[in-house]
């Protein structure tokens, strides 16, 4: 995906000037207000002078100021406590505010195109999804980009064609409600609803945890989830039936999503069912544009933006967002330092660290320690509740201080009955399965006797897993009830009820099961196994021709011209494993006699695989855990690895293992 158009200074207006170029490299640019500017002690330290006007005085690129096209500025540093520096400053500068009115009038030809453009857009795709849809909503936040799609959209659609819901997190600076507030003033005659959660964000925060970088339960319970039940609620009226009565149907949001934001996001298509809810179909009719457009549209337009961007803020995020920079926190703690104050306050009680004092803990928040979390070994109220044993022919799950018995979540793998003391037979995709109960204290354990490992044995004990993980840690967060696409579950503030299920395992579909327990859980599904490294060739794969180049001259390996710096990487780690290395750079001492043996040697292969099933985190699990004969997909390899790794550390480890059959004599002569 490619922004429209790209942008020059201008240094008569002091803005910029669209240019009609594509440019695929466009950079996030923003105007710089008094305010930022007095943050920043410009004035006070290097003898800037600016008037406090409403009008930008300058722009930015990312750290980078520019008055009128020269750069004057940068910033470096800056977390929740401390400051950012200042280099390279002109001092003594004497700044004036931009002319926006005249910058307007020299980009009005391509804005007006670029306008023209995306409301045919908005209406053509309205119009092709009318009869498809039952509801189109705009999904509203109050930051600059969803400002400017919902004037677009109100502009190209009848005013009773969609609704706007607002996704109050409870999270969100005054502000930013402020501006909420203003936009709902402006738009008065459209219908706008607001969507949140049953509980405050404060509230979940103690009770699941603080939310990571690799552990964001918050936009599925605080966001994405409640638009969702919103979105029910609404078709629930229009065809007059109850909320649990609302199935089949289909949404279409309008999302303020944008391509320059994230590399990620400059992969979506501008329509595209939501990965996360299948009954929505997600536009994104901004998609294209860049923040120059986005600020020059907001200027022209005299909509409302938020008083956080004019302090500096690039965008406008949750309070101590966890994707948020530590330059973002900074602002945030300065500019809302009562806001913040009680989110900082909840990490503080949540992590336990063993911190002896003030200074320790300082350090802490400002390196964003909290949201590197991925599980949860540091939080006071994390711990394991599941422990899965195998031998003796049977697997027993031991279940400690669960929130809700096993038996509220087991209907979701299929009916079961009690055939005996203490002796159940669940029905399951055809087949009845046969397992007891013992009942100790808060412990009850599930003892089953362990079946053949082939893919359906491997899904099922992965599933029941998830069962339980739901039954020991579930905290009523709503996130499965919402994305139930029959309406079978039905969960309150303090119950859980599942009704005529399809087991259709939608409600499992999260890595282990449940929101709450990949944040609180403290172990893994490897049981006792040294998984660290498992992922450390990237995607390679022990390669049979750079055993080839290797063993045509050993001592000019290194400098070879054939094998990239990531695949050196790559092989470093394994030669490790596999007995040719005895450290990153050193081969063994007789490594002649492996040479002598030759490169398709299925004898060298052999000493390779031996040694590797030792010391190779990888081919280790393999070993342990794949029974002979078993065939084995992606998915079923991937439920073998459990929910303790992340799922980017399991593709990469899948990848190797396949490329390392695929690309050697153990997988072409042995198959």
């Amino acid at each position: 995906m490619i922004c429209m158009y790209a942008y020059e200074w201008d240094s008569v207006t002091g803005g910029y000037n669209l240019t009609p170029n594509i440019s695929e490299l466009a950079k996030e640019v923003r105007p710089v207000f008094f305010e930022e500017l007095n943050f920043l002690g410009l004035d006070r330290n290097y003898g800037w002078q600016f008037p406090h006007t409403k009008e930008p005085l300058c722009w930015a690129e990312g750290r980078r100021y520019f008055y009128r096209g020269e750069l004057v500025a940068e910033t470096q540093g800056g977390n929740l406590f401390t400051l950012p520096a200042l280099k390279n400053v002109t001092a003594n500068l004497s700044l004036s505010p931009v002319d926006v009115k005249a910058m307007l009038v020299k980009n009005e030809d391509l804005m007006t195109g670029m306008v023209q453009r995306t409301l045919k857009n908005i209406y053509g795709t309205f119009n092709a999804y009318k009869s498809k849809v039952d509801l189109f909503y705009t999904a509203f936040s109050g930051g600059k980009d969803s400002t400017v799609m919902l004037d677009l959209i109100q502009r190209a659609l009848p005013h009773d064609a969609f609704e706007v819901i607002f996704g109050d997190t409870t999270m969100e600076l005054d502000d930013t409600c402020r501006t909420v507030a203003a936009v709902r003033k402006l738009f008065a005659d459209l219908k706008w609803y607001t969507a949140r959660a049953p509980f405050d964000a404060l509230d979940s925060w103690q009770f699941m945890g603080p939310p990571a970088r690799k552990i964001r339960w918050c936009c599925p319970v605080h966001k994405a989830g409640p638009s969702l039940a919103k979105v029910k609620e609404i078709i629930a009226a229009r065809r007059q039936c109850s909320v649990v009565d609302v199935k089949n149907f289909r949404a279409m949001a309008f999302v303020g999503v944008r391509a320059e934001e994230s590399e990620r996001r400059s992969t979506y298509d501008k329509i595209a069912v939501s990965r996360k809810h299948p009954a929505q179909i997600n536009f994104y009719p901004i998609l294209e544009w860049s923040s120059a457009e986005i600020f020059l549209y907001l200027f022209a337009g005299k909509l409302p933006f938020s008083q956080s961007y004019r302090n500096g803020l690039p965008r406008v995020r949750c309070k101590l967002c966890p994707l948020s920079s530590e330059l973002n926190d900074c602002l945030q703690n300065y500019f809302y330092p009562e806001e913040i104050a009680p989110f900082v306050g909840v990490v503080k009680r949540s992590i336990d660290k063993g911190f002896t004092s003030a200074e320790e803990w300082r350090e802490y928040l400002n390196d964003q320690g909290w949201k590197k979390r991925t599980g949860g070994k540091i939080l006071t109220i994390g711990r394991q509740k599941i422990e899965t044993l195998r031998g003796g022919g049977r697997v027993d799950f031991i279940i400690s201080d669960a929130n809700y018995s096993w038996r509220k979540w087991m209907p979701v793998l299929g009916d079961f009955v009690e055939i005996g003391e203490n002796r159940f037979a669940l029905q399951y995709e055809g087949e009845t399965i046969i397992f007891g109960v013992e009942v100790q204290g808060d412990k009850e354990t599930i003892s089953l006797r362990m079946p053949v490992l082939d893919k359906k044995a491997i899904q099922f004990l992965g599933r029941l897993k998830k069962i339980l993980n739901k039954a020991a840690y579930c905290s009523n967060c709503r996130d499965c009830m919402i994305e139930c696409p029959h309406c079978a579950l039905i969960i309150t503030a303090d119950d859980v009820r599942i009704k005529n299920c399809r087991h259709c395992y939608r409600c499992l579909d999260k890595p282990g099961g449940c929101l709450a327990a990949d944040s609180l859980k403290c172990g893994g599904d490897t049981e006792g196994m040294n998984v660290k490294g498992i992922d450390n060739h990237r995607t390679f794969g022990l390669r049979a021709e750079w055993i080839k180049i290797l063993f045509e001259n050993p001592q000019a390996f290194w400098g070879n011209e054939r094998m990239g710096s990531k695949m050196f990487e790559s092989f470093r780690n394994w030669g490790q494993e596999v007995g040719l290395l005895i450290d990153k750079r050193n081969f063994i001492a007789n490594l002649d006699k492996l040479v002598a043996l030759g490169a398709d040697s299925l004898k060298l292969w052999g000493i390779f695989w031996v040694n590797a099933a030792y010391r190779s985190a990888l081919i280790n699990f393999f070993v342990k855990k794949v029974e002979f004969y078993t065939p084995l997909d992606n998915e079923t390899f991937m439920e073998m690895l459990g929910d303790s790794l992340k799922e980017r550390t399991k593709r990469n480890a899948l990848t190797a293992l396949k490329n390392f059959f695929r690309e050697s004599p153990t997988g072409r002569q042995l198959g």
